[in-house]
């Protein structure tokens, strides 16, 4: 009777993490870059996810009749002078602009691609860094020198 119970626990178990390890997995999304969605642009993708940088050119937001937000989105850390529309990707999203939206920010969008245009279903905004680098010796022992 022991064995029996033993082997429907362990048999438990072993579901019970497959399960776990295939709903992470299932959850875990890839984020590509502008220029790696820049590759597939002649197609259509569902489900992905996209982190850029909002161009700070052509930024539209209405909010009659319908709440639209469009902008473009370059690679993450560029600055741009001049908005390149070859390295941009165009964004449309159909919702509130959350607060920290601005040029110049980086974005992590969830969405499909849609004939060269990302449909955003869920925007967010990366805060932008507090953290300022000290100033003079970072290394402790070669400062007492």
């Amino acid at each position: 009777m022991n064995k029996t119970f033993l082997s429907i626990l362990i048999a438990s178990i072993l579901v019970a993490g497959l399960l776990v390890f295939q709903a992470t997995q299932a959850n875990a999304a890839k984020v590509y870059t502008p220029d790696e969605l820049l590759a597939h642009i002649d197609h259509d993708l569902t489900r992905i996810r996209v982190g850029g940088r909002v161009s700070k050119s052509e930024i539209k937001y209405e909010t009659e009749p319908k709440i639209v937000l469009e902008f473009r989105i370059l690679e993450p850390g560029s600055n741009e002078t001049e908005i390149d529309h070859s390295k941009s990707i165009p964004v449309v999203y159909h919702g509130l602009k959350p607060d920290m939206f601005a040029g110049g920010r980086d974005v992590i969008i969830d969405g499909e691609l849609k004939s060269g245009v990302l449909q955003a279903s869920s925007l967010l905004t990366q805060c932008p860094s507090k953290y300022e680098p000290p100033e003079g010796p970072t290394d402790p022992i070669s400062s007492e020198n």
